[in-house]
């Protein structure tokens, strides 16, 4: 065979040099078959066959030598009829693509499981249970029936929310007594449309901590006061001093006036959040206090119901609630009593209208939760209904 003659330094594409890889070639294409002679391959094997692909390979060398030409017929497109794509040869199987069973995996468990069984015991065979049929009702049950059936029923378990003790308890009774003021509320009533916002004025300055301190305040103005009377060579008044005393508490008593506004204005109305769950957390303080009283604690069933008695302590926001000494325990807030619905509208919605009759049931059983103590055990009962209270 007539090689071409190739320089020595002489580099392909990838870098490899020429010589180095023709001399491989060479070496790949011969190779001695088992009968003892020497065959050298080419591009006209005799031994070639063709594979799957298309592809002609000789089977001593594992060169590719060319490709597979079939005759084409009548109906014959041109296209190849091989691809190198494996879905594409014979499809998807019947069923979809599975994941094949580890045999060796299946049969250790058929050994584990064949030495798990006892030939000299004879299985049992399963007996299918048969269907139940429902009894039909034909008319009223006897008395000694209906006691018979009330008998046989499971009693359902019942959370006690007098529990007041577990945190989880009192988180369920805080989102309780959240929907239920909601649900009080009911829609909000048509407001009119409300006018073009006028320019937005400047954002008020954060209240400086230190016009909240008299002697600070007090300190900082009498140096100033000192100071000046030495820069004119003059000697301090006694009544100017008692002035700037009286000027100090007046600046003191407006700053604290104008925080309030602030944090009054922060807390936001009725239906804004944080009163939802000021008067939340109100209520199941309230309740807190009335289960350790000796009404609630000895009431019969239906009287401690906490719903009722969320109603009830809502409903006292309208005119307030105090003990005997007068501590406030509900505080009094009629913007609360605004937004309540008409009469007209809790009787349209029977939802409103269970809720606002409850409430009177509710309203009750606090009352004799507090009249069951006396004053002086009552405050310290309901001092986190107290403490509640102030945050209004």
């Amino acid at each position: 065979m007539d090689e071409p003659e190739i320089d020595a330094d002489a580099e392909d594409e990838w870098g490899n040099n020429l010589c180095d890889v023709t001399l491989r070639d060479l070496h790949a294409r011969k190779c001695v078959l088992p009968c003892g002679d020497i065959h050298v391959c080419s591009d006209c094997c005799q031994y070639a066959v063709p594979d799957r692909d298309g592809n002609c390979v000789c089977p001593h060398t594992g060169r590719i030598t060319g490709r597979v030409c079939e005759a084409r017929t009548d109906h014959s497109t041109g296209r190849s009829t091989f691809s190198v794509d494996p879905d594409a040869t014979g499809g998807a199987p019947m069923g979809g693509w599975r994941k094949k069973v580890d045999l060796k995996k299946a049969s250790a468990m058929a050994y584990r499981s064949a030495a798990a069984i006892d030939d000299s015991v004879m299985p049992a065979s399963r007996l299918s249970a048969k269907p139940v049929r429902a009894a039909l009702k034909r008319g009223a049950l006897c008395v000694d029936q209906k006691e018979q059936a009330r008998e046989d029923l499971p009693k359902r378990a019942r959370t006690s929310k007098k529990d007041v003790w577990s945190s989880s308890t009192l988180s369920l009774l805080v989102d309780e007594a959240s929907v239920t003021l909601i649900k009080m509320l009911g829609k909000p009533k048509n407001q009119p449309r409300p006018k073009p916002a006028a320019p937005a004025a400047p954002a008020a300055a954060a209240v400086d901590p230190r016009l909240l301190d008299r002697d600070i305040l007090y300190n900082a103005a009498l140096r100033k006061y000192c100071k000046e009377r030495l820069a004119i060579g003059g000697l301090p008044s006694l009544d100017d001093v008692h002035n700037i005393s009286l000027a100090v508490v007046a600046v003191v008593v407006e700053e604290q006036r104008k925080q309030l506004e602030v944090s009054a204005a922060r807390c936001g109305r009725v239906s804004g959040l944080t009163f939802k769950a000021r008067a939340a957390r109100m209520a199941v303080a309230l309740w807190t206090g009335a289960c350790q009283t000796p009404y609630l604690a000895q009431a019969r069933r239906g009287c401690g119901a906490f719903k009722p008695f969320c109603c009830g302590a809502f409903i006292a926001m309208k005119r307030g609630l105090t003990l005997a000494d007068g501590t406030v325990l509900v505080p009094r807030c009629d913007e609360f009593s605004d937004a309540l619905p008409c009469s007209r509208t809790i009787a349209a919605d029977p939802v409103l209208k269970s809720l606002h009759a409850s409430s009177h049931r509710g309203l009750c059983t606090i009352h004799r939760c507090i009249a069951s103590v006396d004053a002086k055990q009552a405050r310290g009962i309901f001092a986190e209904a107290i403490h509640a209270a102030r945050s209004f």
